[in-house]
């Protein structure tokens, strides 16, 4: 039986740069979305169903020896809260039968397969906090949110029971702050205003930002997003009870980052019309990170500010990603 890599939900934002990365390995990659691909990898074998599909979910671990799975596909926090019992059933019900499948894979084949697994800030709340570290106050107030934490909870108690069989999962969990990419246009999520204001900037668009020009949040530009997964699992062994870590690379509100863009595109347009369903989430949850447990653990580095990012990698990219250079 060859080894495989299993990702879920590759045709998202994160999951395509991911799959784009881990496409250069010589190994077989299993990928699986409710979406068909127009990418496609020599090495990469496309599977179009849902995590909802017990039957598919165990015939993968049974046709191959995954030892690595990266599990992308859910619902995102806009979306959750307007299907919340669709949310519940892909965010904590599918992401349990992974889970559950990789650690029955583990017990049968006496080893660990690592798990990665993209949290989110939506775990924290009511209020908003600075500086939040990992075991602050953390009362979510969006379905999205207690799924995330959910899940979070479970990967960690099935790794600690793994440690004690000694073979089954190895937990590792990123909480995502706003994801900012200079390839997509995301919908669905309370920080999307970072990234389509990104691109209405590069595309000569007015925009209309449904935040308070003053609502600070956490973000990680798309490079070095799929970097802290690359580092996170390929850290050998992470000595730690705390499975899921903080990362972010800046804190900005949409203020700041229209006074970024318009560096570059001096006449970009941006009106606020308050929408109290984004307002009312993106005041629960915290303004910056501290990300000190990631750097003790696995050497989590953030050297950057909010002018390299802009300056070097997002206008950048985005010139190359619509083909002006």
């Amino acid at each position: 039986m060859n080894d495989a890599i299993l990702i879920t939900g590759f045709n998202g934002e994160i999951g395509t740069q991911t799959l784009l990365s881990l496409s250069q390995r010589q190994i077989p990659i299993i990928a699986l979305d409710i979406n068909k691909s127009d990418i496609k990898y020599d090495n990469v074998t496309y599977i179009k169903d849902s995590i909802l599909n017990e039957n598919i979910i165990k015939s993968i671990f049974n046709d191959y020896n995954i030892i690595e799975v990266y599990h992308f596909a859910a619902l995102l926090s806009q979306s959750a809260n307007n299907n919340p019992e669709l949310a519940n059933q892909v965010n904590e019900e599918g992401s349990k039968l992974i889970i559950n499948t990789a650690m029955n894979h583990g017990k049968k084949h006496e080893s660990f397969i690592k798990i990665f697994f993209p949290s989110s800030i939506a775990v924290y709340g009511p209020r908003k906090l600075k500086n939040a570290q990992e075991l602050d106050i953390m009362k979510p107030q969006t379905i999205y949110g207690r799924n995330k934490l959910a899940i979070e909870q479970f990967g960690t108690h099935k790794h600690e029971e793994s440690l004690e069989l000694g073979f089954g999962i190895d937990f590792r969990c990123l909480r995502f702050p706003g994801i900012i990419s200079p390839f997509t246009v995301p919908s669905g999520g309370t920080t999307d205003f970072a990234p389509q204001m990104l691109h209405a900037a590069f595309n000569n668009e007015n925009y209309i930002c449904k935040v308070d020009s003053l609502t600070r949040l956490p973000f990680l530009g798309m490079k070095n997003t799929i970097k802290v997964i690359i580092d996170i699992m390929s850290f050998k062994i992470i000595n730690s009870k705390l499975r899921a870590f903080n990362v972010q690379e800046m804190s900005l509100n949409p203020t700041e980052i229209i006074e970024q863009l318009q560096k570059e595109f001096p006449k970009f347009i941006v009106d606020f019309d308050i929408d109290s369903k984004f307002q009312s989430i993106a005041d629960t949850w915290p303004e910056s990170l501290n990300c000190d447990e990631a750097s003790e653990k696995w050497n989590f580095i953030n050297k950057q500010n909010n002018d390299v990012t802009f300056k070097e990698y997002l206008i950048p990219e985005i010139k190359k990603h619509y083909g002006k250079h």
